[in-house]
């Protein structure tokens, strides 16, 4: 995947080319050599199908059981959704020795997610050396069902890794 055009302009974010640590992560959960963190195989959260630095992309199924009102997924399992995303972003963003917290997040539905295939897309808008925005969207059927934005804080550890 190529990078966005003004993500290079974006204070704080590795270089596109850069081979990042989190970068690096990401590869491997994709092609399957990474394992996913404990709390991913615990909640069973979907992965990604897709990343370019800022971005994440992932053509998910929502399951039948993750229900409340009959046929349509829980809201609570779509906001646990946004900030997995918004950290995958971030990991394909942000340069080796770097750190980042999820400060606080919204999400706005807009029609129900249902359980079926799903398409998610997160996209790290906004950075500096010390805070970053992330904006995620769910569609399903070609229409926008829910979006939301997350909010980063950045801090620097120190830690470079090659």
């Amino acid at each position: 995947m190529q990078p966005t055009p003004t993500y290079s302009r974006r204070r704080g974010l590795a270089p596109p080319g850069e081979n990042t640590r989190g970068r690096r992560l990401l590869a491997g959960l994709l092609d399957g050599t990474a394992d996913d963190p404990p709390c991913a195989r615990l909640l069973n959260l979907p992965k990604a199908t897709g990343w370019s630095p800022g971005r994440i992309t992932s053509a998910t199924v929502f399951p039948e059981d993750l229900t409340l009102t009959p046929g349509v997924v829980f809201g609570g399992w779509i906001a646990c959704l946004v900030d997995h995303f918004a950290g995958l972003a971030m990991l394909s963003a942000l340069p080796d020795g770097s750190a980042f917290l999820t400060a606080g997040l919204s999400v706005d539905y807009r029609a129900p997610l249902f359980p079926g295939p799903a398409d998610v897309e997160a996209e790290v808008t906004s950075c500096s050396t010390r805070h970053a925005l992330v904006e995620i969207g769910f569609s399903q059927a070609g229409r926008i069902a829910a979006v939301a934005t997350v909010e980063q804080i950045i801090s620097r550890t120190g830690e470079r890794q090659g």
